[in-house]
């Protein structure tokens, strides 16, 4: 077939369904898919030569999208099978960076791989889905080199992969024999534009938390450190903030950034809210031109205490939204001092280094005054225009 340049795909196709039929267990659903009778299994070395045979000749390229799905799922089953058929490493590996180029298109259920080693002490194969990821990651910053332009957006498949992961870090955070250092070194392995929330990532944070309670202090700030607490929802932030088993380090950041987010959300209907008054003022003032114009003085004044009582409403809403502000600034304020004085604290305060420096913070302080900065901009520009 390839000396008559038959297209990739009908040769994977062929394949699959001679390996199906030849290979014991590649498929997990081995019931509803038709195999070979007991008396015509080949024996265990003539397995592995067939396998290794399938999987010298599958072809390099990435499957279609019609296939892709399909393709994933059955060469998981080879990998599965030529770790059971130990097969050799030059076979797992080539066949370990086919899955890698359409990682994309895997499965939860497709990753959980079992360890059959003795060398490993997980339940699933981490080390292998490290590998896998690591040609993932390869061949999409090598697409990327190939393109002409930089592109900014995030790309699909990258954003697949890393929910993907991140459910895999769920499912093996309850591990009792994952090292604090495999988990942290997986999840860390994804760039940032892999998440667009970390709310699954802590998911797997909090379940590892709990699985292994006895892990020293250190290890568990070292594992909370993976978190970017700028990219938590608000409900994560709640739950965090709760959450005992998080260092105390941890939920100051979150508390911080919990606020910050409070504090953009109202400082934005503050100003939406400000304005609406004016636009309420000039509608009232043509609404009023028009009833006087086709009604006469008595409806042109009746619109106009209208207008009126709209705008004491709004006024009266402004100024609790202004109380409430500045009540979460003091907050703010006082947040920063706390860190401030924590950063200062000696060996004899129990703290060594700066926040950043020691957990991994990603935050800044000066994110308040730059929005303190903004606020102050915000009311001279109101001041003005009022006077003018």
């Amino acid at each position: 077939m390839k000396s008559r340049d038959v297209s990739g795909e009908i040769i994977e196709s062929c394949l699959m369904f001679y390996a199906k039929k030849h290979i014991p267990g590649i498929w997990r659903s081995g019931s509803s898919r038709k195999q070979s009778s007991p008396s015509t299994i080949p024996s265990e070395s003539e397995q592995r030569e067939l396998l290794e045979t399938v999987i010298a000749n599958l072809p390099l390229q990435k499957s279609s999208s019609a296939t892709s799905t399909t393709s994933t799922r059955f060469l998981f089953g080879l990998l599965r099978a030529a770790n059971i058929l130990n097969a050799s490493e030059s076979c797992r590996s080539a066949l370990e960076m086919k899955i890698g180029s359409q990682l994309d298109q895997a499965t939860l259920d497709d990753l959980l791989i079992p360890s059959y080693s003795y060398l490993n002490e997980t339940l699933y194969d981490v080390n292998c889905v490290e590998r896998i990821l690591g040609y993932f990651l390869d061949g999409l910053q090598s697409e990327e080199n190939r393109e002409t332009t930089t592109s900014t957006s995030r790309s699909p498949p990258l954003m697949l992969v890393g929910k993907l992961i991140d459910g895999y870090l769920s499912e093996i955070a309850s591990d009792a024999n994952l090292k604090p250092e495999k988990f942290y070194n997986l999840a860390i392995s994804l760039p940032d534009q892999a998440r667009l929330f970390d709310d699954g990532l802590y998911r797997a944070v909090d379940i590892y938390l709990k699985a292994h309670s006895w892990i020293p202090e250190a290890e568990r700030e070292k594992i909370c450190g993976v978190l970017d607490c700028q990219k938590l929802t608000l409900e994560a932030c709640t739950h965090a903030a709760q959450n005992e088993r998080l260092p105390l380090r941890a939920v100051v950041q979150v508390l911080f950034f919990e606020q910050l987010q409070l504090r953009h959300a109202i400082a934005g209907t503050l100003l939406s809210a400000e304005g609406a008054p004016q636009e309420a003022g000039r509608a009232s003032g043509i609404r009023q031109e028009e009833e006087t114009e086709g009604e006469g003085e008595g409806s042109g004044s009746a619109t106009w205490r209208v207008a009126v009582r709209e705008n004491q409403v709004l006024r009266l809403d402004m100024d609790s939204m202004r109380t409430r502000v500045h009540q979460l600034e003091r907050e703010c304020s006082t947040m920063k001092k706390v860190i401030e004085n924590i950063d200062k604290k000696g060996p004899a305060g129990g703290w060594k280094g700066s926040l950043t420096r020691k957990f991994g913070c990603k935050f800044k302080t000066q994110v308040c005054d730059s929005h303190e900065q903004t606020v102050v901009d915000a009311r001279k520009a109101r001041q003005h225009h009022h006077r003018q």
